[in-house]
């Protein structure tokens, strides 16, 4: 089955080449130049990417991401002028999976693409029901319930998860995560699984906050119940 990407972008040459390239590549591709044209789109079409730019007219890229990121479980790829680490880091917090800067390289594009595809059509782990007191996962579904409560969780937050309850209580190390969940080494300053725990962690205590995810400073992650930190 094809893969369908939405891109939205307000430079149309650039959003021309790219839909052009990924089209060649067997993907099927769609293109917006306004955010709030996406968004009337977003619930009627099936969409398993988002590469979104952010100085958009009127509703910017954050702003879109917000909004949906709720509602869209897929990656969704920034790509941008914006080269400050505060740009990025506000990205990585909304949700994004991965910030292109431009100019964009059509071929390196595709190969982070491909990565985060990959990473959804890995074999499945042996155990395939995961429950730890009031929390159960399912990944055959892609569900997660807390207290009764389903958790609405993006793919990388629910592979996230995953990761932290299969290991439950002990640490999950950052080099481990960034080459099983974004498909490239960790170079000491990379936020983005920060951002992916802080998330989760977020999601977890609005239900129940007895759930913590922990951050061992140094090393990684850890899923902690009934050890809540303020703070955190």
């Amino acid at each position: 089955m094809k893969r369908h990407i939405l891109i939205l972008e307000d430079d149309l040459e650039l959003a021309r080449l790219i839909k052009a390239y990924l089209q060649d590549q067997g993907f099927i591709v769609t293109h917006f130049s306004q955010a709030h044209t996406a968004l009337k789109q977003l619930p009627e079409q099936q969409f398993d990417m988002l590469l979104c730019d952010i100085n958009l007219p009127g509703k910017n890229g954050f702003e879109f991401v917000q909004e949906v990121r709720a509602e869209f479980a897929g990656p969704i790829l920034f790509m941008t002028a914006l080269t400050d680490t505060k740009s990025q880091l506000k990205g990585y917090e909304l949700g994004a999976e991965d910030y292109l800067v431009k100019p964009i390289n059509p071929e390196l594009l595709l190969a982070k693409i491909n990565v985060f595809f990959k990473l959804d059509r890995q074999v499945k782990p042996q155990q395939t029901l995961f429950q730890m007191g009031n929390l159960t996962l399912d990944t055959n579904s892609k569900t997660s319930y807390l207290n009764g409560e389903k958790l609405n969780l993006t793919s990388a937050e629910f592979r996230l998860l995953t990761a932290l309850l299969a290991q439950f209580g002990h640490v999950v190390s950052r080099e481990w995560l960034f080459q099983h969940h974004l498909g490239r080494e960790y170079d000491g300053i990379d936020r983005a699984m920060d951002g992916r725990a802080s998330r989760l962690r977020k999601k977890l205590q609005l239900i129940d906050p007895s759930w913590n995810v922990i951050t061992a400073w140094g090393e990684g992650y850890y899923l902690s119940k009934d050890d809540h930190i303020e703070g955190q």
